[in-house]
């Protein structure tokens, strides 16, 4: 005989409203969102772990759910946002804008996330226990380390580098949204593909409100309650969605690929924010000083008093000042350090983080072509082989434009110092002191150098300003184009291209076309010549978003109706959104989906119970509405009084836990917990038909009170309870009063002796209040009461 025993764990108040709660199945953590779009998380004792603000002003969550390992929290949000948060740092894991329909006035009640649910698949994965030898990358790459990071400010994007966590169940969040949508995110990490109600039902003009998803415990089906928007009417479409179970295997392993390359972009953001950077620091050195003279001398007059200087020796009478007041030897040795330290900064990044990068992308993504090409197993992934093939050859342009970067920044080092060696020489002999000779010797090579370093020299022009705002500004620090590596940076077209006219490779393809019609493995680079790097990586980073673009994936074609029946028929006049409570489940052992409703603006019908049974041959539904009268209590007197039904939600699949009121005292409440085997035991059974109405005329109402056990509820004293959340897997419950701001936590099935009696106990003797049981009170023991 089950036994509802409930101690009670805390109660606290709350700041604010509470409108959402939700239980972790893996750890002692709740969930909590209120009014002001706020989440929190606090364990069993009432521990707050963090606090989220919501992402933006008047905007409140929709919908949470815990990733299966209890280390994420999924949460929706009004707006149409879904944010994966780490539950250990409070870190953004990833992020979803969904609901395309925002914009549209017509079905405002559509909009949003509707309903989120995480999913794990009952099936071990071959593939994540087996060891394969293949499989193993580090053979072939080198390891990308976050120490370059460490001296940045921001760490924003670190979070970013956290992988898929080891796990050997597939998984899926699966995201109900906007008029009818079903996102599904394997891991919630790789988008596999969405699902249109309307295209599935072949309703070009519907439009649906999803109100609960549910899937099988081996990923073969999926039951979705929905309400239809144009009648206003509740109903159930089960799917077969047999291609996620059958290829369980390939889904995780585009997955991982998808994982790696998450990873490796994300790296490739860092790098570039920290090339950017350096770039920028030589940039403020040098503009700061040059800016006055340039701005004192006629336009182009720096290349051409720096170029007369280099040819007759003899500077103009602006140049000596500048040189003598302006950028003293001092600043020379300060700019030649800075700039050196700069140039090795950005030449270790490109060549141990960019290279590998670039490198390893092109590998993932070679592996992940490899996959898409047995299309047998792998074209219901809905990834195309020439999509793979274009992030290919972006990959290989973008490791030809590092090559390239490369050779600047070693061209541009060599020019520097040549530069401020040669001007350390003019500005020691101005002053009149002498200089060691090793310093005073210039090579012919050396003069070669400083000329190309001059050339082009002034960019007086800033970008984006108009020659008539810098007249009009002539204090304004002006930027020069003092050599070719900060075109690289921008992002916008280079402005001097690199000279590649005598490369044999470029000859080579530009003699013998042939190679390169029809081909994936050679490509020619020239549509890219003129991209810089911030061009190139964007250019990157586009294909892999378009690679895994989930608007290009028509997975609505791999999923079958199985069956699409009306359930209930509001009465309300359009307000069944608004009024509606729903909860599901799935029971593996008899193969059957499980719901549970009710509707509040009519409470008279009690609770709506349907049990839908997969068979091979033909599905039927069990189907029967249930009250409680205060029956339940062991009340003769007033045995036709119904109970109201606050709340319900399934407890496991053997148990639906119900809320209801104290039929004589309004500040208590009774905690239910109802066999599914007698609800089922006491419904009506029927065959599944396409016109079939679940809640019809025949489906009358039924006291569920004499059907029950004594053990099965439970009063709670002075909690005037409106919202309950449970874990069968944590045997943990929460309540929620109805002023939204109390909220009590209990441990579930508590054996009888570890009970508290003095506000659990609700055997018939309890009720009335005797000596008795106020001498049981006053004897209680500090450590039999929990707060």
């Amino acid at each position: 005989m089950y036994h509802c025993g409930m101690r009670q764990v805390s109660e606290r108040h709350v700041a604010y409203k509470v409108d959402l709660m939700v239980w972790s199945n893996r750890l002692d953590l709740l969930a909590l969102s209120n009014f002001k779009g706020e989440v929190q998380v606090h364990r069993l004792q009432w521990q707050k772990v963090w606090n989220l603000a919501p992402p933006k002003e008047n905007v409140t969550v929709s919908a949470m759910a815990w990733r299966p390992d209890g280390k994420a929290l999924a949460i929706g949000y009004s707006s149409g946002v879904v944010y994966i948060i780490d539950i250990e740092d409070k870190d953004e894991l990833d992020r979803y804008q969904l609901d395309p329909d925002r914009d549209n006035e017509e079905f405002k009640e559509s909009r949003g996330i509707s309903c989120l649910s995480w999913a794990v698949r009952n099936r071990t994965l071959e593939s994540a226990t087996t060891d394969n030898f293949y499989n193993d990358a580090s053979i072939f790459l080198q390891d990308l380390r976050l120490s370059e990071y460490k001296n940045q400010e921001s760490d924003v994007n670190c979070k970013e580098f956290k992988h898929i966590p080891p796990t050997d169940q597939l998984n899926m969040l699966i995201i109900g949204y906007g008029p009818g949508y079903i996102y599904m995110n394997m891991f919630g990490r790789y988008s596999f593909g969405t699902i249109i109600l309307s295209q599935i039902t072949k309703d070009e003009f519907g439009v649906y409100k999803i109100l609960d998803i549910c899937m099988s415990d081996d990923f073969s089906m999926m039951q979705v309650m929905y309400i239809d928007c144009l009648t206003n009417d509740l109903y159930t479409i089960l799917l077969n969605t047999s291609v996620l179970s059958a290829y369980a295997e390939e889904i995780y392993a585009v997955a991982q690929k998808q994982d790696e390359i998450a990873k490796l972009t994300s790296h490739l953001n860092l790098t570039m924010t920290s090339i950017t950077e350096a770039w920028e620091h030589i940039l403020l050195e040098m503009d700061t000083k040059m800016a006055n003279y340039a701005a004192a001398v006629h336009e182009e007059g720096v290349s051409a008093d720096l170029l007369e200087l280099l040819m007759l020796g003899t500077p103009s009478d602006e140049l000596e000042l500048f040189l003598l007041q302006k950028l003293t030897v001092n600043d020379l040795k300060k700019f030649g350090n800075s700039i050196e330290m700069s140039y090795s900064t950005i030449q270790k990044l490109v060549l141990k983080q960019l290279n590998i990068v670039g490198q390893s992308l092109i590998y993932y993504l070679s592996e992940l072509r490899g996959l898409v090409r047995i299309t047998d197993r792998y074209k219901v992934i809905g990834i195309k082989e020439e999509e793979v093939t274009e992030s290919i050859r972006a990959a290989c342009a973008f490791l030809n434009k590092c090559l390239e970067l490369q050779q600047v920044i070693d061209t541009s080092m060599r020019n520097y110092k040549a530069f401020f060696r040669w001007l350390f020489v003019v500005i020691v002999r101005s002053i009149g002191e002498q200089t060691p000779s090793e310093i005073v010797k210039i090579t012919q090579q050396e003069l070669g150098h400083i000329a190309e370093f001059l050339y082009n020299f002034d960019n007086v022009q800033a970008q984006g300003e108009s020659s008539s705002s810098s007249e009009q500004s002539p204090d304004k620090p002006v930027k020069f184009n003092l050599e070719r590596l900060g075109q690289y940076l921008q992002d916008q077209d280079l402005k001097i291209l690199p000279d590649d006219d005598d490369n044999p490779w470029h000859k080579f393809l530009h003699d013998n076309c042939c190679f390169l019609k029809g081909s994936d493995t050679v490509f020619s680079l020239f549509e890219f010549k003129k991209y810089s790097l911030v061009q190139q990586k964007k250019h990157l980073l586009n294909t892999i978003v378009d690679l895994f673009d989930v608007e290009k994936k028509e997975t609505w074609k791999y999923i079958s109706l199985l069956y699409n029946i009306k359930c209930y028929e509001d009465p309300c006049n359009g307000k069944l959104v608004e009024n509606i409570r729903i909860c599901q489940t799935y029971h593996e052992p008899e193969n059957r989906f499980l719901v549970a409703f009710k509707n509040t603006a009519n409470e008279q019908e009690g609770i709506h119970f349907m049990s839908v049974n997969i068979k091979e041959k033909a599905c039927s539904v069990n189907a029967m509405k249930y009250y409680f009268s205060s029956c339940l209590l062991a009340d003769r007197k007033n045995t036709h009084e119904n109970l109201r039904i606050m709340d319900l939600q399934f407890y496991s699949p053997e148990y639906l836990s119900v809320l209801t009121q104290h039929p004589q005292n309004e500040e208590n409440s009774i905690f239910i917990q109802v066999p599914i085997k007698v609800a089922i035991e006491n419904s009506i059974e029927s065959c599944i038909k396409s016109k079939l109405f679940v809640f019809n005329e025949k489906i009358v109402k039924k006291d569920m009170s004499p059907l029950l056990e004594p053990g099965v509820h439970k009063v709670l004293d002075k909690m005037e309870g409106l919202i309950i959340a449970v874990s069968g897997g944590r045997k943990v419950a929460v309540v929620l009063a109805q002023s939204r701001r109390k909220v009590r936590v209990f441990e579930m099935e508590v054996e009888g002796e570890d009970e508290e009696d003095e506000t659990l106990d609700t055997t018939p003797q309890s009720l009335n209040v005797t000596d008795q049981s106020t001498s049981d009170k006053l004897n209680a023991t500090p450590t039999s009461i929990t707060f």
